[in-house]
């Protein structure tokens, strides 16, 4: 029975050199057509019960039509799922050398080997690879026979097409290959930073960022009138190897783009040179028009990309017109802007890799920060439960004592020399009256303490509740202001509260957004407290009416008479319809400027030194009352104050739904 081989996304060179090192030996190739998904393919020949190849060649960059999605892993598991006797052989054609990660890599997938770049040197390594599949006898004579006949150059189209396939086609496709072989790069190897000797002067002066638009890029601007000769045109083409199209232009107004891969097919049909040479490259044009893909000079890379390869398999490696200021129009390679979107997934992962790190390290240090908080503060609990407990015993006893001096001082009175000389030494009046005062004093601090560290306890076990619990929005906020107490010495905290209902909630989490809310707020005063030149900008800035504000609605303070002051409130709201529980934390500061109000809940955004932690806390404070509390957070500076009148400062309301 004939074998057979099928030849999945092999390069012309590849499948020429398999092609004829196979042939000779009795087996039948074939290819997969381009124009459908190679498991489609496969899996119609399998529902139809036709002969399936016996081993697969495949490309490892093989993708999906018009995309550059991985393909290899699907290819080894539908063989392994519906037809284990097909084996599949990967190749990387953009390798001279596989590493031994990468051969595991392709063999845990179910491919029995993983080879590199075929050339004459390793061919005969490569071929015993795949007789050994096959279960075929290497015929050594045909097989030196059909590589000594191969001419790597057979495959020549019409030499107007060699630079335009050549140069422009099969290096975008390359690099459509690269860019879905990036996971497996990922997975066999840590990326290694290129040092200065490697990079080139051209990546070194073209440093894209995340946000770069096309006008960034290499662009052409090599323009030709329609009433000019086609033999022009096939000048230009042959004198900029590299040039992916010209701009048509009909008596200076733009008309389109001629792409040079339409052009050169156009010529190599009979007769064309001698036909559209002589004529306006109007004839020409009308015989290769078709859409044009168009975007603006703006427009970012990462979008350019995603629209240039969401054209048809027809249209994926044309060119791009880039409409600049006015009416300028340049032309963007479909190699260049996939290379460009290459460079700047490299960004985005470094970004997003560095970004993970630095996450998991605070994660880390609070999560060892609220494990030492917990043990600390279950070890204090202890004596400071048994302090508070046994105040209400000794101001029991205390009193008892002072009876029983009565009792004495009644009966035998104070008359002895010695007792009135003891008495007057050790101020016995005062020490009387002041007992029972000091014993009180060490309750009260004792009781303080013990909720302290009842709060510090509850927010350190930071878990996740199956369900959340009815909590009291108001003692979450005095608990976050227990927790400052030792912050809010010189800040004058005003509360304007009323009866709230229970929402459902986390308490714990909750605790955390108030501490930083309020937290944030005591910063940026005793900042503006310990400044006055602050001071005196931010009255300034009232009298001047910045922002919009005017002198007869603003609440002035003089910088003298200016207090810090934190102003917290309850109320109830109504929005959409619906109730809401609202907490509004409000200070005197000098406010959060326009310009950043909308990067203030950005993760690791801050306004703060280096030496004052990594962000303000309010990422996770967004995160906790929108995804966490289904909840809303809203920012205002300047704000409204209890009068009406707007106050320079800061407000953060916390919206929480009644259910």
């Amino acid at each position: 029975m004939v074998k057979s081989v099928l030849l999945a996304q092999l390069s012309e060179e590849q499948s020429l050199i398999w092609h004829k090192s196979l042939s000779s030996h009795q087996i039948e190739v074939w290819a997969a057509p381009e124009s459908q998904d190679l498991i489609k393919v496969l899996d119609q020949k399998h529902q139809a019960q036709q002969s399936l190849p016996d081993l697969i060649i495949s490309d490892i960059g093989v993708r999906h039509v018009g995309g550059t999605s991985l393909l290899a892993t699907e290819l080894c598991k539908w063989c392994a799922d519906h037809a284990p006797q097909v084996k599949v052989l990967l190749v990387n054609p953009r390798q001279v050398q596989i590493k031994e990660v990468e051969k595991r890599w392709a063999t845990r997938r179910g491919a029995i080997d993983l080879l590199p770049k075929i050339s004459v040197d390793n061919f005969n390594a490569a071929f015993s690879v795949a007789a050994q599949a096959l279960q075929l006898e290497i015929k050594a004579d045909e097989l030196q026979t059909a590589i000594n006949g191969l001419k790597w150059q057979q495959y020549q189209p019409d030499r107007g097409t060699v630079q335009g396939k050549n140069i422009r086609q099969t290096a975008t496709e390359e690099l459509a290959r690269k860019m879905a072989m990036i996971p497996l790069m990922v997975m066999t190897s840590e990326p290694e930073t290129p040092s200065k000797d490697n990079l080139s002067v051209e990546d070194t002066k073209n440093q894209l960022a995340l946000d770069s638009t096309v006008s960034a890029l290499n662009l052409y601007e090599l323009q030709i009138d329609l009433e000019q000769t086609g033999a022009i045109a096939r000048k230009f083409f042959q004198d900029n190897p590299l040039l992916p199209a010209l701009i048509l232009y009909d008596q200076g107004k733009y008309i389109g783009m001629l792409s040079r891969r339409r052009f050169l097919e156009c010529l190599s049909r009979p007769y064309a040179i001698e036909l559209f040479t002589k004529r306006p490259l109007r004839v020409l044009y009308e015989q290769t028009q078709s859409e044009i893909l168009q975007l603006h000079g703006n427009t970012p890379i990462v979008m350019a990309s995603q629209m240039a390869l969401g054209r048809t398999s027809d249209e994926i490696y044309e060119p791009v017109v880039v409409h600049l200021e006015g009416d300028i129009y340049s032309i963007l390679d479909i190699h260049d802007l996939l290379q460009a979107q290459s460079h700047i997934h490299e960004l985005a992962t470094k970004l997003l890799r560095e970004q993970t790190q630095s996450t998991m390290f605070q994660t880390e240090k609070m999560a060892s920060l609220g494990q030492i908080v917990a043990e600390v503060s279950h070890d204090i609990r202890n004596p400071v439960s048994a302090i508070y407990g046994n105040t209400e015993c000794l101001l029991t006893y205390i009193e008892g004592v002072m009876q029983i001096l009565r009792v004495y001082e009644k009966e035998y009175g104070t008359s002895s020399p010695v007792i009135s000389e003891t008495l007057e030494q050790v101020d016995w009046d005062f020490v009387r009256s002041d007992l029972p005062q000091v014993v009180r004093s060490i309750q009260s601090g004792s009781k303080y303490l013990r909720r302290l560290v009842d709060t510090l306890q509850g927010l350190s076990h930071m878990q996740d509740h199956a369900n959340p619990e009815p909590l009291d929005l108001l003692e979450c906020v005095d608990s976050s202001l227990t927790i400052l107490s030792g912050r809010v010495r010189n800040v004058q905290i005003v509360k304007n509260y009323i009866n709230l209902p229970k929402v459902n909630g986390y308490s714990d989490r909750v605790v955390q957004v108030f501490m930083n809310l309020i937290s944030n707020s005591l910063d940026a005063l005793v900042d503006l407290l310990s400044n006055p030149e602050l001071v005196k900008q931010r009255d300034q800035a009232i009298y001047r009416g910045e922002d919009g504000l005017s002198s007869s609605n603003v609440q002035t303070l003089s910088s003298v008479a200016w207090q810090p002051l934190v102003m917290i409130s309850a109320a109830i709201a109504e929005i959409d319809n619906r109730n809401w529980v609202s907490i509004k934390i409000s200070d005197n500061g000098i406010g959060i400027p326009k310009e950043i109000q909308d990067r203030i809940f950005d993760n690791f955004f801050t306004t703060k030194g280096q030496s004052k932690g990594t962000g303000l806390g309010l990422a996770i404070c967004h995160q906790i009352i929108t995804q966490q509390h289904n909840g809303k957070i809203v920012l205002r500076s300047p704000y409204l104050n209890h009068q009406g009148d707007v106050t320079i400062g800061t407000e953060f309301e916390v919206l929480l739904p009644i259910h």
